[in-house]
């Protein structure tokens, strides 16, 4: 078990029911950070800051969790519909007629923290904007629990079912057959290319193919060995820094990063590691490249340096 430090103090109750599902779904299923960080397209540092309630995580990150947790989606998808607009009411400045004296600005939603409660309208009455929104918290709250009836006839069923196979086979192939599961992948080699990683299942098995670091950004070449596929995933940016995946005979894809530090590209169809390669354009100008990717599996980007020095390192790390 995992030994979680406290969660932010203002954070609302639905956002810290979501992060404390996805706690015990990562330690349910016994992943490690890293293996988060390999297993998702999300890098290490992100989830760090997912399950420590500094960042919203997106919903496809939730659902990956989810996969790997073998978690009833619906339910997971329905918390972060609750927690996504607990976070978005937070950050409202003047809308429903009040104001958030921790944060005024209009930036992306999971940029800023979770400000402080707001102070409630002078009004007597709700605005119809905050009617609406309580009226759909509401159903989907009802959803969460309905999917959590659901799952747990599920898990009955399936327990049931686990312990009649081992009544009917004795040798242990039931276990044998679970344990080699195939990846659940949609897109092979040429139909990967423009598609999400992680929403084609292609991060399942992804590994570090290349890796580089400039200016204090590192960028990795990520490959699917069972999709055929390569793309560029970016760690420790700033806003407006670049992903991009080269392919064969220059086919490119690239993603900015728009909030946080991380991003990743679409895919290119890759034969080999050797036949893509990954790159980062900061916005300081600054360009640089992975070399092709390697057969070595590569261990993937550290916690953030201490200092704020500024230096570029190139080769690959065991």
């Amino acid at each position: 078990m995992t030994d979680w430090k406290p969660l932010p103090g203002g954070l609302t109750s639905d956002v810290r029911h979501l992060v404390v599902e996805l706690r015990n779904l990562k330690d349910r299923a016994g992943l490690s950070l890293a293996v988060l960080g390999r297993r998702t397209p999300y890098s290490k540092s992100s989830w760090e800051r997912y399950l420590n309630g500094k960042a919203l995580p997106p919903q496809h990150a939730v659902t990956s969790l989810g996969k790997l947790a073998d978690a009833d989606p619906a339910r997971l998808v329905a918390l972060w519909e609750l927690a996504n607009t607990a976070w978005h009411d937070h950050g409202t400045s003047e809308t429903d007629g009040s104001r958030c004296a921790a944060d005024g600005h209009d930036r992306p939603l999971e940029e800023s923290a979770p400000a402080a409660e707001c102070a409630p309208a002078a009004q007597a009455g709700e605005p119809p904007s905050v009617s609406r929104r309580s009226g759909r918290r509401q159903l989907i709250r009802t959803v969460v629990a309905l999917a959590a009836v659901v799952g747990l006839a599920v898990s009955l069923y399936g327990a049931i079912g686990r312990r009649s196979g081992a009544h009917a086979d004795r040798h242990g192939t039931v276990d044998k057959a679970a344990s080699t599961r195939q990846l659940d992948v949609n897109c092979f080699a040429d139909s990967c290319a423009g598609k999400n990683p992680g929403q084609t299942g292609c991060g399942g098995d992804a590994w570090t193919a290349a890796l580089y670091k400039v200016a204090g950004v590192y960028v990795e070449l990520r490959y699917s060995d069972a999709c055929k596929a390569a793309w560029s995933r970016i760690s420790w940016g700033h806003p407006g820094d670049i992903a991009r995946v080269v392919g064969e005979g220059g086919r490119t894809y690239q993603n900015k990063v728009h909030y946080d530090t991380d991003t990743f590209s679409a895919m290119v169809a890759a034969p080999s590691p050797s036949t893509a390669k990954a790159c980062v354009l900061l916005t300081s100008g600054v360009h640089a490249c992975t070399s092709p990717g390697g057969t070595q599996h590569l261990t993937e980007p550290p916690n953030p340096p201490t200092s704020a020095t500024t230096f570029a390192t190139a080769g690959r790390f065991r």
